[in-house]
């Protein structure tokens, strides 16, 4: 018996991975609207009944299609994060995972970017927030953490988050729509360079930068006298 239940789970997994599978890449390719159950049903390799064994509607699909994505991204940045107790590293860690896991998932990041998905998640009240930016909260932990400490800057950890995980999908989005292919992990210097370190080139540059600025405003209204 119990062999048995085993058996009928295993299908169970391996049929559900197969339509989830094939349901993203139908919802990347036509979005939501185009979309077809029986598109995912023929490249899932089942029929079209079978998927509705599963899921009942296309939009259980669709909704249960983001939350198994968002929960791998989840548990990949948990389980990537836990190897380090140094904050500076986490944080790294936690970029480097976030971006390896769409170089991997490319169609996810498709369906996510999509404006009219989330205008269809909303439709549905599924709690949306709590799982596209749980990613977010995870970062926005480890920088308060850092602050508390000591380690970083004291600024708003929230913010702070957002504006890291904003500089991180901007290079993210430009490598997904960029004609040449490069690991997308080459875009961490970038964020190492302007995030962590600071785009200018050393703690006086800010002040010779204002003095300069300064300096051609002071010009410019003598010219208007």
């Amino acid at each position: 018996m119990d062999k048995k239940q085993t058996r009928k789970e295993k299908l169970k997994a391996k049929r559900t991975k197969q339509i989830l599978t094939a349901s993203m890449k139908i919802f990347s390719r036509y979005g939501y609207q185009m979309a077809d159950v029986e598109k995912i049903a023929d490249l899932a390799g089942l029929g079209k009944g079978t998927v509705y064994r599963y899921f009942e509607s296309k939009q259980n699909l669709f909704l249960s299609t983001l939350e198994w994505g968002l929960n791998s991204l989840r548990n990949e940045i948990s389980c990537a994060i836990e190897k380090t107790d140094d904050y500076l590293n986490r944080v790294k860690i936690a970029l480097s995972t976030y971006l390896s896991f769409f170089e991997k998932n490319r169609d996810f990041y498709r369906v996510l970017i999509q404006e009219r998905v989330w205008a269809q998640v909303k439709s549905t009240g599924w709690k949306w927030k709590e799982r596209h930016l749980s990613h977010i909260d995870h970062l926005e932990k480890i920088l308060a953490e850092g602050m508390r400490k000591g380690y970083f800057k004291k600024v708003n950890p929230k913010s702070c988050a957002y504006a890291l995980w904003g500089l991180t999908n901007s290079l993210l989005y430009k490598w997904l729509i960029s004609d040449k292919k490069y690991p997308i992990k080459r875009e961490l210097s970038v964020i190492k360079k302007t995030f962590f370190e600071g785009i200018l080139n050393d703690k006086n540059a800010y002040a010779r930068m204002r003095q300069e600025t300064e300096g051609q405003e002071t010009s410019r209204e003598r010219r208007r006298r």
